[in-house]
């Protein structure tokens, strides 16, 4: 566990408290963002682990992949103050039931993140500053005041759910087929096997439609190609899982929208096959 401290204060000097859970690309953009704004507290399950609580914090933010959303939902409990706030921007779905279910209904928002982000060593690289979205929550409006002063375009809205479904349309469609074919996102665009990306999206369109987030089929390939387009040179988190032989997340993405299409009786085969082929990809690579 890391501490950091805005210039001119310390632990005890009344500044806003965040710890950010997850140091992965998006867990170091987000600190550096905060960094020198608001006390950051980095805590990383391999990279560092929590090892006590000097002073509890105001929000948690949850970076790490869909596999650390238990471990997540521990840690955040153990430095939450009795009126903080954890808030997830993970990718895919389920997340925010586990948190609840550990923390309470109403401790845990829904955020998304808008940003191309790869780290080598200590090495960052991004498409930008990035954009969040986040629900609300205690501390939130304070957190998205700290996150702009960073630089970071930050929109505190009433109903998170339209964007996390718009961005999991782009996250189903070009996060496996990506990975299947090696390519980055922008090649996509161009390529044969963008027919299937465009079966993905307007399958996970429909899912979203019947969870009461209306997406047409235009728009959703329209949200892929904006997607690929923003981050045409990155190759998406899930080629780079399968090229290092770390877990995928498969089954919080395509697994999602294939249980929720089976529970309001919509077909999706294309997530499913998406589904099967990446799970084997992880069993033998």
């Amino acid at each position: 566990m890391e501490a950091n401290v805005p210039p001119g204060g310390d632990l005890s000097s009344g500044a806003m408290r965040v710890a950010v859970l997850g140091l992965g690309a998006i867990g170091t953009l987000v600190t550096r963002t905060l960094d020198g704004r608001v006390a950051v507290t980095r805590i990383d399950r391999t990279k560092a682990p929590l090892e006590r609580v000097d002073q509890p914090v105001d929000v948690a933010i949850v970076t790490t992949k869909s596999q650390g959303t238990a471990w997540a939902a521990e840690t955040a409990r153990r430095v939450l103050a009795k009126d903080g706030s954890v808030l997830t921007i993970q990718n895919g779905l389920g997340h925010r039931e586990r948190l609840a279910a550990s923390l309470g209904d109403d401790r845990v928002a829904v955020g998304v993140i808008y940003v191309g982000a790869a780290l080598e060593g200590e090495r960052l690289t991004t498409t930008g500053p990035g954009r969040v979205e986040l629900g609300r929550a205690a501390h939130v409006d304070e957190l998205a005041s700290a996150l702009e002063a960073g630089g970071m375009s930050a929109t505190v809205v009433d109903d998170p759910w339209p964007s996390v479904w718009r961005k999991l349309v782009g996250n189903a469609a070009v996060n496996p087929v990506s990975a299947l074919i090696g390519v980055t996102n922008g090649e996509l665009r161009e390529h044969p096997a963008s027919r299937i990306v465009d079966a993905a999206a307007r399958e996970t369109a429909r899912v979203a439609s019947a969870e009461g987030v209306a997406i047409g089929d235009d728009e959703a390939i329209g949200l892929w190609h904006a997607m690929a387009d923003a981050t045409a040179a990155n190759r998406s988190s899930m080629l780079q899982d399968v090229r290092t032989g770390r877990p995928t997340e498969i089954d919080w993405i395509n697994g999602e929208v294939v249980r929720r299409g089976r529970q309001h009786r919509i077909p999706t085969p294309v997530n499913e096959a998406l589904l099967e082929l990446i799970e084997v990809l992880e069993a033998y690579p």
